[in-house]
């Protein structure tokens, strides 16, 4: 029986640490180094009655099968951009990957998770009374530091007293549906067990886990053009080159020279994005299956 525990999400912090602060700097352009040696522990008391609860900040949720998981970064840490409280289609493109990213890295694969959204609030004390339940929610504060200040990353976990992972009593039909008239919607939610959860990954072996870590070169490809000889020597600064690809054409995403996905160029910050409009499946590649014997007449000619 394998209960649902704050010090599995410390586990996974310790072990993908550099990749999970490397997550929050590329969402919100910066971040601080997580002191993992001086993590508090603490309760809903403890955390109602501290400074931070009445800030605004960054609520980063989770819904687990029969539990909840929130981070809570206050606005006190420096590290949340203006954008991120009115963002347009990008910075809403952006929380989310966030949290799906944090998904998969700040829990164990067995952890059945079935939904990441992460938005900013004007107080985390009227979120996490949604959320959060006294008898049944446990907390932790970690420091981190950026280059200007300390800032404080919030991690809680709320989830039924006798929930766990496997179950291997027979199920009570009535017991069920009372469950679910009674229960929240997110409650709701999560007893339906939606299996067309987006973290594929969960289901693959742990040995593999490590594959999804790999870098590739990721590559967007405005235009091409083919150009004799003669005119390529005769490029200097200043020259314009006019390609045949019209300026509302989607521009090409490609991995190691394959094109998987077309998109159009956006803003993100002060830098260059990719919004993905289609994602280009590989071509299919078909082989003529004949009978053996036009294998044989092909052989003696």
């Amino acid at each position: 029986m394998h209960q649902y525990s704050i010090d599995a999400v410390l586990q996974c912090l310790s072990e993908g640490r550099a990749e999970i602060e490397a997550t929050f700097k590329r969402a919100l352009d910066q971040f601080g180094s997580l002191q993992l040696d001086q993590i508090s522990h603490s309760s809903w008391a403890d955390v109602s009655g501290s400074d931070w609860i009445g800030q605004p900040g960054l609520l980063i949720t989770f819904q687990i099968k029969q539990a909840d998981v929130v981070l809570a970064l206050p606005q006190s840490s420096g590290c949340i951009p203006d954008w991120a409280y009115q963002p347009d289609a990008t910075g809403k493109s952006r929380l989310a990957t966030l949290a799906q990213e944090l998904s998969i890295l700040i829990f164990p694969p067995e952890w059945p998770v079935l939904t990441s959204e992460a938005n900013t609030v004007t107080s985390f004390e009227v979120a996490l009374e949604k959320l959060m339940r006294p008898d049944q929610s446990q907390f932790v504060s970690i420091p981190f530091v950026t280059p200007e200040k300390k800032g404080g990353l919030i991690i809680g976990l709320r989830c039924e007293t006798a929930t766990t992972l496997t179950d291997t009593s027979p199920p009570n039909e009535n017991a069920s549906q009372d469950a679910k008239t009674n229960a929240s919607p997110t409650e709701r939610r999560a007893m339906a067990g939606d299996h067309r959860s987006p973290h594929a990954n969960r289901v693959l072996p742990l040995l593999t886990h490590s594959l999804l870590r790999i870098r590739l070169p990721l590559e967007v490809t405005l235009a091409r053009t083919r150009k004799p000889l003669l005119e390529l020597l005769q490029l200097c600064p200043g020259a314009i080159i006019q390609f045949d690809k019209s300026c509302e054409e989607p521009l090409e995403l490609s991995i190691n020279g394959h094109v998987i996905a077309r998109g159009e160029a956006v803003k993100v910050g002060d830098k260059f994005g990719l919004r993905i409009l289609e994602m280009t499946p590989p071509p299919e590649r078909y082989i003529v299956l004949g009978p053996r014997t036009a294998k044989k007449e092909i052989k003696q000619k």
